[in-house]
């Protein structure tokens, strides 16, 4: 038997696997003493097998699986029923070549059934306690040199943190690094070249509003897909600056196997993918539970599944996290580079990596010297990284050529760049995703009042902090109702289908501004039309500051906007209302236990009445536990209200 089948067998059954005889038949009088077995245990009712097809129980109809590729299946009937396909694919095991015994394979040249389904065929063997002379293990090369080229001793999964400037990744990326863990001659492992196993749509655009749209509703084709590490690496700490956390996994030897052999399994197949729902982080978990069925991993997160709630499922499970490590991304490298250099120092930074001679470099000591040439490249790298990978930049490739030539010529080791992980920790520190709020309060205009709010997810500028970027703002579906005891009605104050806010200072290194977007729905109040509710979509933009702890960040933004509704007075007595001019955003946090926010805006309407509009409020909150305690003040031409709101946070 080949190594791989061997090994993997080895681990499941716990004893020597190569005892069947290479290229040996199998037993065709076996086959209805295993159909029996499994009828009378009724194994596909079983966790375990239940989890390999990824068979979910509907509301209203039977089983069904999430894939919705054909090649997981090799019933015709297999998405649907977990009995057929459990008896099929035992008949398909005894069958020789690579036909199945209800029709041929979607793909003819797919190896045989035992070598398409792996952890399969492991199960099946340790749980009927198949005997290898009776039913051979097939020789599986595709197979062999997927387990040799991944070679896993461990498993890690990692948390890609959030990236607003790309709407895939917005609310973070999960994905598995299978560990080879070898070892450098210093001691250091080696993870670099370990085996990334991600999930990912298949995408057709880069357009954000096609994006959203096809991601929401299921248009994309996910799949699993295998590549070294250091690419996920180069793409998420490299290009896009995020900092990668990893959380290795508590995986035996036999969950281990079962975990490579499933994920060959799944990446023969496709998956409606879904933005929200059934995503990167949900998929990953599921073939985590496939492993190991005894975890409880996607009963953990919610109608919303977040990466950032995919790891604190892992939390959920005492004792699967064995270790937690935080790698550092390019800008924050270079934060932590240039932290100490000096006003001169930086001068030579900055000129070198706009390719330009550094007055005064030559003279600095060695050390010195060492400490600006490493900045330098530093600064190149978050400048042109990914333009320099793929060749669209021979310039800045050029440029850093010339760098490392530079650098190459002292003699001298760069001190060890050491960087502590952030103070408010990983995602799993953070708070449930999902809020609710109840609390009431006084308006001018309207009196006393009831207000009720809910948030599917996920953070805003006000909430705790622990386990989030300081820069960052990103909710989804947010919603607030209000009961006006006056009048004893309900009304809809705000709706928002996302709001994003990205903090950012603007300083010599970091030319990145500030900036916000909101697409949903508000009252006007402003006289613009008689309390009615009108459609928004805004955007802006401007220069921004975030202090290095993040205690203080604001940003001062240009801001358009526009509004409809149908008795909204707009544009020239139309039903749209576009609006310009400046606005300003201000936080302060207090620790993890407090926050102030406070924000406003002026607009110009033109050809409108009322021709100009303002809107400014201030929230202070308090943190406690999972609650938060919210006081709100706003004011506008016609709203001037206080109120206190409970919110509470759920996962």
């Amino acid at each position: 038997m080949h190594p791989a089948r061997a090994a993997l067998l080895a681990a499941v059954l716990s004893a020597p696997a190569a005892l069947a005889v290479e290229g040996a038949d199998a037993d065709p009088t076996y086959l209805p003493e295993l159909l029996a077995a499994a009828k009378e245990r009724s194994l596909w009712e079983q966790r375990a097998w239940l989890r390999l097809g990824h068979w979910r129980k509907g509301l209203l109809h039977g089983w069904e699986s999430e894939a919705d590729g054909p090649a997981l299946f090799l019933s015709r009937e297999g998405k649907r029923d977990p009995a057929a396909e459990l008896e099929t694919t035992l008949r398909a095991f005894f069958v020789p070549g690579t036909g199945a015994p209800d029709g041929p394979l979607p793909d003819p040249s797919l190896e045989h059934p035992q070598c398409r389904f792996p952890a399969r065929f492991a199960w099946l063997a340790e749980t009927l306690r198949i005997e290898p002379s009776r039913l051979p293990p097939r020789s599986c090369p595709r197979f062999e040199a997927f387990w040799k080229r991944v070679s896993a001793r461990s498993a890690t999964l990692i948390f890609s943190s959030y990236h607003l400037d790309s709407p895939a990744s917005a609310f973070g990326h999960t994905f598995l690094r299978l560990g080879k863990e070898q070892v450098a001659s210093e001691g250091e492992r080696l993870d670099l070249i370990d085996q990334a196993v991600d999930f990912a749509a298949a995408t057709d655009t880069s357009n954000a509003v096609l994006y959203a749209f096809e991601g929401l509703f299921g248009f994309f084709r996910g799949e699993f897909t295998a590549r070294p590490y250091f690419y996920k690496v180069r793409e998420y700490a490299e290009f896009e600056s995020r900092d990668l956390w990893e959380y290795e996994l508590s995986l035996g030897p036999r969950q281990l196997a079962i975990l490579v052999a499933h994920l060959w399994e799944l990446g023969q197949t496709l998956f409606d993918y879904y933005y929200v729902t059934e995503n990167c982080s949900y998929h990953i978990l599921g073939a985590l539970e496939a492993a190991n069925p005894d975890l409880d991993l996607l009963s953990h997160v919610g109608p919303a599944t977040l990466p950032a709630d995919s790891v604190k499922a892992l939390f959920k499970n005492p004792g699967l996290v064995r270790s937690i490590r935080y790698r550092p991304s390019a800008r924050t490298q270079l934060g932590a580079r240039t932290a100490g250099l000096g006003a001169a120092e930086l001068d030579a930074v900055e000129r070198l990596a706009d390719a330009k001679e550094a007055p005064g470099l030559d003279s600095m000591p060695t050390a010195q010297r060492v400490r600006v040439l490493d900045a330098a490249l530093d600064l190149v790298d978050v400048r042109h990284g990914r333009d320099i990978v793929v060749g669209a930049d021979l310039a800045a490739d050029a440029l850093r050529q010339r760098l490392l030539e530079r650098r190459s010529a002292i003699p001298v080791p760069s001190p060890p760049l050491s960087i502590p992980p952030p103070a408010a920790g990983g995602p799993e520190r953070g708070h449930g995703s999902a809020r609710f709020g109840l609390g009431g309060g006084t308006s001018r205009d309207d009196g006393s009042f009831l207000t009720a709010e809910a948030r599917m997810a996920l953070h805003d500028l006000g909430d705790p902090p622990a386990g989030f970027s300081p820069r960052t703002q990103i909710e989804f579906f947010k919603l607030k109702l209000r009961f006006l005891d006056r009048v004893r009605a309900v009304r809809l104050d705000d709706a928002s289908i996302v709001e994003v806010t990205s903090l950012s200072s603007l300083d010599r290194f970091e030319r990145r501004i500030s900036w916000k977007f909101r697409l949903g729905a508000t009252r006007v109040v402003d006289g613009g039309c008689n309390g009615c509710v009108a459609g928004l979509v805004a955007v802006g933009g401007g220069p921004g500051f975030v202090s290095g702890d993040g205690t203080f960040s604001a940003a001062l933004t240009a801001d358009a906007e526009l509004l409809g509704a149908p008795d909204l007075h707009g544009l020239s007595d139309s039903d749209l209302r576009p609006g310009v001019g400046p606005g300003a955003v201000l936080r302060l946090l207090a620790g993890d236990r407090a926050a102030l926010v406070a924000s406003g805006s002026w607009r110009w309407l033109p050809m409108a009445s009322p021709r100009t509009s303002y809107d400014v409020g201030l929230e202070a909150r308090l943190h406690l536990g999972p609650v938060s305690l919210s006081a709100r003040w706003r004011r506008a031409p016609r709203a001037d209200e206080v109120g206190l709101v409970l919110l509470l946070y759920k996962d």
